[in-house]
C-alpha cells in the first residue's frame, strides 16, 4: 500500500508470494500498510489541529473531520452533528457523501473548501440553520449515542437487536442513502456531550475494522474541540455585542436625563436672569429679586441632578479614605428621601473595608438591584442590608414590588431590552462572588450577593 498525494492509502500491485516465506512476506506487507496509514493519519491530524487554533468557523472544520474519516476508513457517507441544547436536537453541520468527498483534498487548506458549494455550508443565520437536517436528541442511533456517550458500531442495520427499523431510518434519512454498516461516536468536551460524528458504508462495501474505530474516537475528540472553540467564540461575540448595546443604551439614558433635567433648568435660569434684567430696567427691583431667587433655586436643583449623574457614572466616595461602600450607599439612598416616592432603608454592619474592586462591584450590583426594583417592579419600599461574616461580605436587596419569574426572564434575554439580571451575575463573577435572585409574581424580590472577603490567591496559599 502507498500513500497518494491526498493521503488515501492504495494497494500496490505486488505478486502474491509463494513458498515457505509467504507468511513472512505477508506480515511485512501488512506492517508497511499500517505504517503508511499511521503516516497519513498523522499528517491529517496535524492539519486539523493547526486549523483548530486558526479558524473560528465551525462548519468547515467539521467538514474536514468528516472527510478525513471517510477517506481513511473507506466510508461512503459521513455526518457531524452539533447538539442544540435550546431545542434538544442534533443538527447536521457537516454532511458528505462519496461524490463530494472525491473532489476534496483533505490536506489542502480550509480555504479550498468553498463555502458556496451548498446551503449546508453557507452563512450561518436563523434561516439556513432551520434548513439543516435535525434529529431529536432521543431519536435514532445518533440520538442514542448522544444520550449514552458511547461509541456504537452497527454491522448489519437490518439485524441489530438494539435498534428498531424506525431508529435506523432516522439516521438513514439524514445520510441520504441506505447503509450496510455504520459507526457513531459522541463528541465530548470536558465531560459534556457537544455532538456526534457518524460514518457509514454502503451495502456490500464491508464493515469497519478496529483501526477505524480508534480513528473515529480520535476524530470525535478533534471535533469536540472544534465545537467548543466555536461556541466560546460565539459567546464572546455575543457578549461583545451585548456590552456595546448596553453602553449605547447608557449613553442614550444619560443624554435623555441631561436634556430633560439639567439642560432644561439651565435654559430656564438664563430666561429668568434675562427677565430679571428687564425688571431692573423697568424699575421693579422687588420682582427682579424674586425672579433671581427662583433662578437660584433652579440652579441648586440642576447642580443636585448633575451630581447624581456624576455619582452614577463613578461614585468617587468609594475612593475616599473616609468613604467606602457604606458611604457610597448612604449617598445613593439620600436622593430618595426628598419628597414623596419610594422609601429606601439601609442597614449595615461592615466594620472592615475590603478591596476597592470588591466594594465598587458590590455597589454596582446593589445599585442595579435597587433601580430594577423601582423601575420594573414599581416597589414602594426597598431594604438594603450589608453584613460581614468571617469569610464573606453579604449584601441583600429586598423589595415589595410586583415580582417576576426569574426563569422566564432568563429565557427571554435575547428579545428583551433589559439585561439587569445577567449584568449582576457577570459582575459577581468578576469578584469570585455568587448571586441569588428569588422572586415570584406579586411577592417582591430578594437579591443576595455573597462575596469572599479573602481573594482566591490568598485562600489557596
Amino acid at each position: 500500500m502507498t500513500v497518494t498525494q491526498d493521503g488515501v492509502g492504495s494497494a500496490t500491485n505486488l505478486p502474491e508470494p509463494n513458498g515457505p516465506h509467504s507468511e513472512t512476506e505477508r506480515l511485512r506487507r501488512r506492517n508497511r500498510q499500517l505504517e503508511e496509514q499511521i503516516q497519513a493519519l498523522t499528517l491529517v491530524l496535524q492539519g486539523v489541529a493547526n486549523t483548530l487554533s486558526a479558524e473560528i468557523d465551525l462548519r468547515p472544520l467539521l467538514r474536514r473531520i468528516v472527510l478525513v474519516g471517510m477517506r481513511l476508513t473507506g466510508a461512503s457517507v459521513g455526518a457531524a452533528y452539533v447538539l442544540d441544547t435550546a431545542n434538544d436536537t442534533l443538527v447536521a453541520q457537516a454532511l458528505e457523501n462519496a461524490e463530494t468527498a472525491a473532489g476534496s483534498n483533505i490536506f489542502s487548506p480550509l480555504a479550498s473548501f468553498d463555502p458556496a458549494q451548498s446551503w449546508l455550508y453557507g452563512p450561518e443565520d436563523e434561516n439556513t440553520n432551520d434548513l439543516r437536517p435535525r434529529v431529536a436528541a432521543h431519536e435514532g442511533v445518533v440520538g442514542h449515542v448522544a444520550q449514552s456517550g458511547e461509541l456504537t458500531l452497527i454491522v448489519n442495520p437490518e439485524d441489530d437487536p438494539r435498534f428498531s427499523p424506525e431508529q435506523i431510518a432516522s439516521d438513514v434519512g439524514v445520510l441520504g442513502m441506505q447503509v450496510g454498516s455504520m459507526m457513531t461516536t459522541p463528541m465530548i468536551f470536558k465531560g459534556a456531550i457537544t455532538g456526534a460524528l457518524q460514518l457509514a458504508k454502503a451495502p456490500g462495501a464491508g464493515v469497519f475494522d478496529a483501526w477505524s474505530l480508534d480513528l473515529m474516537r480520535t476524530l470525535a475528540a478533534q471535533g469536540a474541540v472544534a465545537v467548543a472553540n466555536a461556541q466560546m467564540y460565539r459567546r464572546v461575540r455575543n457578549e461583545r455585542d451585548r456590552i456595546m448595546q448596553t453602553q449605547e443604551d447608557e449613553r442614550k439614558r444619560l443624554g435623555r436625563e441631561l436634556h430633560d433635567g439639567p439642560a432644561q433648568k439651565l435654559a430656564q435660569i438664563v430666561m429668568s436672569l434675562e427677565f430679571a434684567g428687564q425688571l431692573i430696567g423697568a424699575s421693579e427691583p422687588d420682582r427682579a429679586i424674586e425672579e433671581i431667587g427662583q433662578a437660584r433655586d433652579t440652579a441648586t436643583d440642576a447642580t443636585h441632578e448633575i451630581r447624581n449623574l456624576l455619582f452614577d457614572l463613578r461614585p468617587l466616595v468609594l475612593d475616599a479614605e473616609n468613604g467606602g461602600l457604606i458611604a457610597a450607599l448612604r449617598h445613593f439612598t439620600e436622593r430618595f428621601r426628598k419628597g414623596p416616592g419610594p422609601t429606601i432603608k439601609l442597614a449595615a454592619d461592615y466594620p472592615e473595608r475590603l478591596s476597592h474592586n470588591v466594594e465598587l462591584t458590590t455597589f454596582a450590583i446593589v445599585q442595579e438591584a435597587v433601580n430594577n426594583a423601582l423601575k420594573h417592579a414599581e416597589a414602594q419600599h426597598v431594604w438594603i442590608d450589608v453584613r460581614e461574616t468571617d469569610d464573606n461580605l453579604v449584601a441583600t436587596v429586598r423589595d415589595d414590588g410586583k415580582g417576576f419569574d426569574p426563569d422566564q426572564v432568563r429565557e427571554e434575554y435575547e428579545t428583551r431590552g433589559s439585561w439587569g439580571m445577567l449584568s449582576m451575575s457577570e459582575r459577581a463573577t468578576l469578584i469570585e462572588a455568587t448571586i441569588s435572585i428569588a422572586s415570584r409574581p406579586g411577592k417582591g424580590a430578594i437579591v443576595t450577593l455573597t462575596a469572599p472577603r479573602i481573594p482566591r490567591e490568598q485562600r489557596e496559599q
